[in-house]
């Protein structure tokens, strides 16, 4: 698995855009997308599609996020990025109650760009 890996990393294009600092969070953005339609792919019930992958999976990846814009110094307009395709993607063939987990995802990155200062 780490030489497929290696070789993904190896590709010019790839290498290239990994040199850009914000890449990371387009990489798991990229993710939280293809999750959805892969699980409807291998046929996974809706519940545990919703609270598995939606509610627990791409909730972690969010709070990663946070804290990726938080440790990378970006632009606080970085937080608009995941909600917005996730959004986006779940429009041509997800029910539309989906939408709110978009709002769910900028919430919790809000929580991962506190940095552990929620209650202050």
């Amino acid at each position: 698995m780490k030489k497929i890996g290696d070789k993904i990393k190896n590709i010019p294009i790839i290498r290239k855009l990994n040199t850009y600092r914000w890449m990371p969070l387009v990489w798991w953005s990229i993710l939280v997308v293809i999750l959805p339609y892969v699980s409807s792919l291998l046929h996974v019930p809706i519940v545990w599609r919703e609270g598995l992958l939606f509610m627990i999976i791409d909730s972690i990846i969010a709070y990663h996020v946070g804290n990726l814009i938080l440790k990378l110094k970006l632009k606080r307009w970085w937080l608009l990025l995941l909600p917005i395709v996730f959004c986006l993607a779940m429009l041509p063939k997800f029910a539309l109650y989906n939408l709110m987990f978009g709002l769910i995802y900028l919430i919790i990155e809000a929580f991962g760009l506190m940095n552990k200062n929620i209650y202050r």
